[in-house]
């Protein structure tokens, strides 16, 4: 059964010395050492949530508020501070293209990295359908990341984020891919990855989203659940284009 269990969830991060902007601090930095140098912040504190499939959750809130934090916590990133994580089903976190990419291997190399990291076998058939769904040159293959166009590089990374389903699908913002000639066939993919993940979890600044995709909503503040609020589900499963580009 696909689900999430987060209980009394509370992840802390160290800060060395960030609060220090003394004149001697700035020129002697790295050589001074103080006792009790060490401080706290807390980024998600006492986070408790229960999903289980056909969840759509929205997580909105100002920057700061633990959103990213909270998606990686169930990604499996970071590890909790205190509390307890328990993930049911295979598990998509699209928090970033450009994780584990090396620019300096070739297209090809980098998909079976890429794949690798995601768990999945790297065949012959797959490279070959990812390529394919990127529309660019099968020469190109061959070539160095490095040396393609920001549009093709965001082609080539998310035909490979996106190219298996998953039971649970995390979405730090809606991904946008800055080649508009690619944009409607991208959005048609990663909505029809929504369409088909058993449990959805959104971060995002945009209401108007949350609310067109998700059954509730929880507010967050300095990592701390602030309200949650129920939202009508969509009619069906199959979302809406965002508005087309101008």
């Amino acid at each position: 059964m696909v689900s999430i269990s987060l209980r009394n969830i509370c992840l802390d991060y160290p800060l060395y010395g960030a609060y220090d902007f003394s004149l001697k601090r700035r020129l002697l930095g790295h050589l001074i050492r103080e006792p009790g140098e060490m401080r706290i912040i807390r980024a998600v504190d006492n986070f408790t949530i229960e999903a289980e499939a056909g969840a759509r959750i929205g997580l909105a809130g100002p920057n700061g508020s633990g959103k990213s934090t909270l998606l990686r916590l169930i990604a499996g990133v970071y590890p909790p501070s205190s509390g307890s994580i328990a993930v049911q089903g295979n598990v998509m976190p699209l928090l970033g293209l450009n994780a584990g990419v090396n620019l300096d291997f070739v297209a090809e190399d980098n998909i079976a990295l890429l794949l690798r990291i995601g768990g999945r076998k790297p065949t012959r058939s797959v490279i070959d359908d990812i390529w394919a769904f990127t529309e660019l040159e099968t020469r190109m293959q061959r070539l160095p990341l490095r040396m393609f166009s920001s549009g093709m590089l965001m082609r080539v990374l998310f035909a490979t984020a996106t190219a298996f389903p998953a039971d649970i699908l995390l979405l730090d913002e809606w991904l946008s891919v800055v080649d508009e000639h690619f944009a409607e066939k991208a959005e048609g993919r990663l909505l029809n990855l929504v369409s088909q993940a058993a449990i959805v979890m959104i971060a995002s600044h945009d209401q108007k989203l949350l609310r067109r995709t998700c059954s509730s909503i929880i507010n967050l503040d300095h990592g701390r659940i602030a309200s949650t609020v129920a939202v009508e589900p969509p009619a069906t499963h199959s979302l809406e284009l965002r508005e087309k580009r101008a």
